[in-house]
């Protein structure tokens, strides 16, 4: 949704000024402003000419600024966002149609994982837990599970594979202190309101030595910085709230008593068709050539990283 020419000129400002008061938009929609979640400060700058996109120019941290509240935002969640038209734009293709394809890499982040933890039976928290997934992997893996989401749909759906399941998110969630070994956040640290807020609760939940896992994408990856304002991760503003880079993260992290063991890129294995889906966004001369290949050899997954998507590994002090 586009803003208005006002609060446009606004975000685009080289420099906004603190304390500004929140603007009120088209159709009742509010929108408010938020200091840096990472530091605290409020002067910020423009970023690619993305209409409300900022870096702080205290930390460096990127945001949406000013943005709606999430409340307003919640029910992106749904069954469309897990059967999405345009998935450019935020959401997934067929999320339970790939479910072999998702399987196999959460397989792999497991395997990453694993040599961190101080037990072949961790207790397990994965908050964003969508529609049970990754809990499926980590069961297979020996791991005693518990999946959290705001997701009524995701949540009906986890269920009905026989997973133990919650509706909530942190912090907010009533679960007792100290009581997992691993805590995972795949593609969700970047949607949530206070990221800083969540490693708190995230740090009160996990026992000492505990292991964290969060995926997001790299704001300062080579392909962020190669295509600017044409980076994929850019193109879900509102629901991305945060773009983080290797830097800032660990400062998060740090901040919130974690200790970042290891920092990597990491892939996904995709279809053909999703690859070209993706692809085309891009050029559509690689689309059509990928096209070719898949009419040559269907029904073939690789796994692919661009190089843009990170997988940080850090550990309770």
């Amino acid at each position: 949704m586009s803003a208005p020419n006002a609060v446009s000129a606004l975000s685009h400002a080289n420099v906004l000024s603190p304390s500004v008061p929140a603007v009120k938009v088209a159709a009742g929609r509010v929108l408010a402003h938020v200091p840096c979640n990472l530091c605290g400060r409020e002067v910020t700058r423009g970023v690619h000419n993305i209409s409300r996109l900022v870096e702080c120019l205290n930390c460096g941290l990127i945001f949406v600024n000013p943005r709606p509240d999430f409340s307003e935002l919640s029910h992106l969640y749904e069954d469309s966002y897990f059967h999405c038209a345009q998935p450019t734009f935020g959401g997934y293709e067929d999320y339970e149609g790939d479910h072999d394809d998702i399987l196999r890499t959460f397989r792999r982040r497991i395997a990453r994982i694993t040599p961190l933890l101080a037990t072949n039976r961790p207790q397990h928290l994965d908050v964003g837990c969508a529609t049970g997934i990754f809990l499926e992997a980590a069961t297979q893996s020996g791991w005693q599970t518990l999946g959290i989401d705001i997701s009524s749909y995701a949540l009906e759906r986890a269920r009905a594979k026989g997973f133990h399941v919650e509706r909530g998110s942190l912090p907010g969630l009533a679960l007792p202190e100290g009581s997992f070994d691993v805590i995972t956040m795949w593609d969700l640290f970047e949607h949530v309101p206070d990221p800083a807020s969540l490693l708190t609760a995230c740090h009160r939940l996990l026992k000492p030595g505990g292991v964290l896992a969060i995926s997001t994408p790299d704001a300062g990856s080579f392909a962020a910085r190669l295509l600017r304002g044409k980076w994929l991760g850019f193109r879900c503003i509102d629901e991305h709230l945060y773009f983080f880079s290797r830097l800032t993260i660990t400062q998060m992290l740090t901040a919130a008593n974690f200790a970042v063991r290891d920092i990597h890129a990491v892939g996904k294995y995709l279809s053909l068709p999703r690859m070209i889906a993706r692809l085309r966004f891009y050029t559509r001369i690689g689309a059509l050539l990928l096209q070719s290949m898949d009419r040559l050899v269907p029904n073939v997954s690789m796994h692919v990283s661009s190089g843009d998507t990170m997988c940080v590994l850090a550990v309770r002090s």
